[in-house]
Order: C-alpha cells, then sequence, then structure tokens
C-alpha cells in the first residue's frame, strides 16, 4: 500500500536568516534551498552534494550553531529517503547530542529530532526502538510543558505510523485522531497537515475493513488539498492513489483505475517521469491490472516502476526491492520460474542489506522465495527458508499478526505434503488462533486454513472431524462471496 507518512520536522527548508559580514550566511542558505528544491523534485544525487556543501559551511560555525543542526537533520532526511539508513542514524545522533549539549536540558527541538530518529527506525523494522524513541519524545514535551501545536502532531502522527505498520490499528486510531483534533484546533479545518491526518486516519479504516468511514475522509482530504494546492499538485496524487487502493480492497477495480491512472498522470505532469513517486503510482496500478489478470498490461508498468526507481533512487535501495519483490510474484503466476528466483533473490539481498535480515521485509521475501519452492516441488529447500520468515515474522511484527498466521498456513500445507501430520496440525492450529480473533475477517484464508486442516484430518483417517472444518470451510467462503456481493 502507498501510507502517507507525514514527518515530524524533517523541513527542509530554513526560509530565513540575517546576512552576516562574512558572506557566509547567503552561501549557506543557497546551499539548503537548492538541496531542497532538488529533493522535493526528486533529484536526490544534486539534493545530497547541495546538503553536504550546507554541511561543511555550517561546520565552520561552530558546534553550538542551530544551522548546523539543520543542517544534519535535512542531509540525514534525504539519506532515509534514500534508502541510506546507515549513513542517516550518525547524523540524526549527532545533532541530538549537540542540541542537548548546548541547550543544557532535554526540550522541545530534542523532542523533535527523536520523532525523525524514530522515523528511522520504523523504516528499519526496529520497532521497539522506535517506541521508546517516540514514548521518550512525549515524555519530554509533557515535562517542559510544551502546549499542544503542530510539532506535537507530527509526533503523535509519527508514533501513529508506527503502530499502523505494526498492524496496531486500535492504537494507530487514537494518535491519528488526537493528531487531527490539535492540527483542527490551531490550524482551522481547512490546512495540508490537516487533510494529512484525515488521509491516515481512512488508511485505517480501510485496512479495519471500515471502507464506508474511510471514503468520506478520502474525499475529504482530496477537496481539502485540491483547494489549497490546485487539482494538478503532487501531494494530490498521494491521497488520490490511497482512495484508489480503498477502491482495489473493496474489489471495486473500475473504479480504481481512472483514480490511480490520474495520480500518475498528475505526479509525472509535475514532478516529471522518472521520479520516484511516479514508480510509486505506477506500482499501484499494476497491482490492480495483476490482481485483474490483466497480465499484458501489469508488467511494464512493474518494469517501468523498477527503472524509474534504479535510476532515481539507486540500484540498492528498498523500494527497487518491492518493485523486484512484485516482478517476482508476477512471474512465479505466469510460471516463469527461473525469473521469478532470480527477482525474489534481489529483493532479498537488498533488504537485508538495507533493512537487515529481521526487517518484515526481508521475511517477507524468504517467504515468497519459499512459496516459489514449493510451487516447483522442491520442497527440501522451501522447508527452511519459510521457517525462517516464520521466526522473523514473529519477531518483527509480534506472535499474533495477521501475516504470522499466513505463513503458519503455508508451512502447515508444506508439512502435509512431507506427511509431518503433527507438525502440519499444530501450524493450522496456531494460524486459525490468529485469524479467528482479527478484528476484520480473513475470509480468504480462513478457508485455505481449514482446508488444509480438513485434509490432513482425512489423511490421518479422522474423517469426521474433516468433515466439521469443511462445513467451517464453507461458512467461511459463503460469508466470503457474501461481503465482496455487498460492494
Amino acid at each position: 500500500m502507498s501510507f502517507h507518512i507525514h514527518l515530524s520536522v524533517t523541513a527542509l527548508l530554513i526560509a530565513s536568516w540575517g546576512t552576516t559580514a562574512s558572506g557566509q550566511l547567503p552561501s549557506w542558505e543557497s546551499d539548503n534551498r537548492a538541496g531542497y528544491q532538488a529533493y522535493k523534485e526528486g533529484r536526490y544525487i544534486e539534493a545530497q552534494n547541495y546538503f553536504l556543501a550546507a554541511l561543511g559551511r555550517a561546520e565552520q560555525f561552530g558546534e553550538g550553531d542551530p544551522r548546523l543542526i539543520t543542517a544534519l537533520n535535512n542531509l540525514a532526511g534525504l539519506y532515509v529517503g534514500q534508502g541510506k539508513y546507515s549513513a542517516a542514524e550518525p547524523l540524526y545522533q549527532r545533532a541530538l547530542s549537540i542540541r542537548k549539549e548546548f541547550s543544557g536540558t532535554e526540550d522541545t527541538e530534542v523532542a523533535s529530532i527523536l520523532s525523525n530518529l524514530g522515523v528511522l527506525y520504523t523504516d528499519e523494522g526496529r520497532y521497539s526502538e522506535a517506541e521508546s524513541l517516540y514514548k521518550r519524545a512525549l515524555e519530554i514535551r509533557e515535562k517542559v510543558r510544551e502546549p499542544e501545536d503542530t510539532h506535537g502532531a507530527s509526533l503523535l502522527s509519527n508514533f501513529g505510523t508506527l503502530y499502523f505498520v505494526e498492524a496496531k490499528y486500535s492504537e494507530a486510531e487514537v494518535l491519528f485522531q488526537n493528531a487531527l483534533t490539535i492540527q483542527e484546533k490551531t490550524l482551522g479545518p481547512e490546512n495540508l497537515d490537516v487533510a494529512t491526518s484525515l488521509n491516515n486516519l481512512a488508511s485505517v479504516y480501510r485496512e479495519e475493513g471500515r471502507y464506508a468511514e474511510a471514503e468520506p475522509f478520502y474525499q475529504r482530504a482530496v477537496a481539502i488539498r485540491e483547494k489549497l494546492l490546485g487539482s494538478e499538485n503532487p501531494q494530490m496524487a498521494v491521497v488520490l492513489g490511497n482512495w484508489a487502493n480503498l477502491y482495489e480492497s473493496e474489489g471495486k477495480y473500475a473504479k480504481a483505475e481512472p483514480v490511480f491512472k490520474r495520480a500518475v498522470a498528475i505526479q509525472e505532469k509535475s514532478l516529471g517521469p522518472m521520479h520516484p513517486e511516479v514508480a510509486a503510482s505506477l506500482n499501484c496500478l499494476a497491482v490492480l491490472y495483476f490482481l485483474e489478470g490483466k497480465y499484458s498490461k501489469a508488467e511494464p508498468l512493474y518494469r517501468r516502476a523498477l527503472t524509474i526507481r534504479e535510476a532515481s533512487l539507486g540500484l540498492d535501495h528498498p523500494s527497487v526491492a518491492e518493485s523486484l519483490n512484485n516482478l517476482g510474484s508476477f512471474y512465479r503466476k505466469r510460471r516463469n520460474y527461473a525469473k521469478a528466483e532470480q527477482s525474489y533473490q534481489r529483493a532479498l539481498e537488498i533488504w537485508e542489506k538495507t533493512v537487515g535480515p529481521e526487517h518484515p521485509n526481508s521475511a517477507r521475501a524468504l517467504l515468497n522465495l519459499g512459496v516459489l519452492y514449493y510451487d516447483e516441488g522442491k520442497i527440501v529447500e522451501a522447508e527452511p527458508l519459510i521457517e525462517k520468515s516464520l521466526a522473523s515474522m514473529q519477531m518483527s511484527l509480534g506472535p499474533d499478526h495477521p501475516e504470522v498466521a499466513k505463513v503458519y498456513a503455508t508451512l502447515a500445507a508444506l508439512y502435509v505434503t512431507r506427511s509431518m501430520f503433527d507438525e502440519a496440525e499444530s501450524s493450522c492450529q496456531h494460524a486459525l488462533e490468529i485469524l479467528e480473533k482479527t478484528s476484520l475477517p480473513d475470509y480468504s484464508s480462513l478457508v485455505a486454513t481449514l482446508s488444509t486442516y480438513a485434509s490432513l484430518l482425512s489423511k490421518t483417517n479422522r474423517k469426521a472431524e474433516a468433515e466439521l472444518l469443511e462445513t467451517r470451510a464453507m461458512t467461511y467462503s459463503a460469508k466470503f462471496h457474501e461481503r465482496n456481493n455487498a460492494k
């Protein structure tokens, strides 16, 4: 999904500084402004050169100069956008250390840097560390009795994004709603930050299957951005893409396609055809065509998205891995197993290198590779990959996450194939325990798991129990079709 994350104070532009006799400041400011503009336009290599120059000038102003913190923060924010997480972290840490030393206390600026570092850790899949930083930032703001303002709302929004990624939708909703309340109170009902929070809340509702609640929030977010920015602004494309994803989730493919196409058209016109945001929207449109079985339309879009990301972000960016992973699934569906394996392997290598082997995306790539081997009949090669994926997802997402249930179900099917019935039964039970307590029932996964369980019961001469599970599977299947037909 293309969930819009509103970063707290990675504001890459300091608008006004007074001039100095040395004449250094305008050069710092011009580098900083040029870096921001290049960053906004997706010209990351140019942005990096400008921000590095700005940092070099800021170093001459002394450790206590606020411009040094700004330069460190901006370069770190760029590196996060490029997926260069190991380069970004020490910059944020240094900015944090400088601010603490020269302010003599933990103030709101420290809280803002902690929030930015939390965004970095969220991207890396270091969720427990990110949560600790967000909580600490909130404690600092409460300690200094900072009034509710836009920085506080951004912190809540970032914290909510962490919970969203972890599928803790109830917790995310509370934080996004609190951010929205602050923004509407301090900025008014028609503000871009308000639109961002509306978009984020709508995305929570979509993930929870609360489609009727999600759509008016997307509509209001679009209306605000269209009024304030115009219909052709790239920020419009973000919420349009998410709105189209809502239609896709509802199975309303005919409604989703023109909205995705509008998002792509806006981005191509305003950002240029090689911007990474264009690639993200092309990828979403390709997924839609893939779901519709329009493979001849999906493949060129997947390939174009990959080309753009490699050119604009570099060969080892996590978004490149996402494109490769999607291409791998496309090739697996088309039974082009050699190309699928090549794509999955490269995606896995990039994710393990950039976000680490314990990140959920690395686990997903392992799972996909394992399922590919299973499809090819390479059961011995598949088993350790899927088991490793399970362990990684349990650690990063938690033992009760819906994705963990799907890995259990996949393992169960593999164990049945290998006549490992005890292991298969245990995996089925774990999967069902998770799936049956989720807020929005995943009927297709429930049906698949129950069918696998019924199969192993039949193979172990427990026909009566198998028939009960088959009946349950039929019930869930009927509910699945009923829900889809009601859309």
